[in-house]
């Protein structure tokens, strides 16, 4: 079997991507419990919440694997998928914090710079999911590419054609 080759600031950029979802998403998960605990509030704060903890779990090993040998591009499809999950959760905080008065909307009474706060480190758990998924795309497509023009030009003398 053939690994794929990733450079080392491929790797870096998506392990520095993937770290950044994961910080921000316990960002989240810290202010939407205090949210949940202390006030009244709607589904949009539970989904919020539950897309923060499920990529606080899965995220942790993903700025690491990059690193290894035998890393496939793993996270693609989750980030991908993670992705359309974090920007429905941006338009909820948006929906909920910037149509009309902060202090009124879910939940009632909350701090508004917190839930702005939140609703910041939502959108970069968005922006870096996003260019997670682009950057680990492109490598694998580009390391792909370095290994096939290896194979095909492995009997001649000399470094292989990329």
């Amino acid at each position: 079997m053939i690994a794929t080759k990733y450079t080392l600031s491929q790797k870096a950029l998506i392990s520095f991507s993937n770290f950044m979802v994961w910080a921000s998403s316990g960002i989240v998960v810290g202010i939407t419990a205090f949210f949940l605990d202390k006030y009244p509030h709607d589904q949009h704060l539970i989904f919020e919440l539950v897309i923060a903890a499920l990529t606080l779990g899965f995220w942790i090993p993903s700025f690491i694997l990059p690193f290894l040998p035998s890393y496939r591009s793993f996270y693609v499809a989750p980030n991908f998928i993670f992705s359309y999950l974090w920007v429905t959760s941006f338009i909820f905080a948006a929906q909920d914090y910037n149509e009309s008065s902060c202090s009124l909307n879910a939940p009632t009474g909350g701090s508004c710079s917190l839930k702005l706060t939140s609703e910041a480190f939502i959108f970069l758990a968005f922006i870096f999911s996003i260019i997670a998924t682009v950057v680990d795309a492109w490598a694998w497509k580009t390391a792909n590419v370095v290994v096939a023009a290896e194979l095909v030009h492995s009997d001649k003398p000399g470094p292989a054609v990329a």
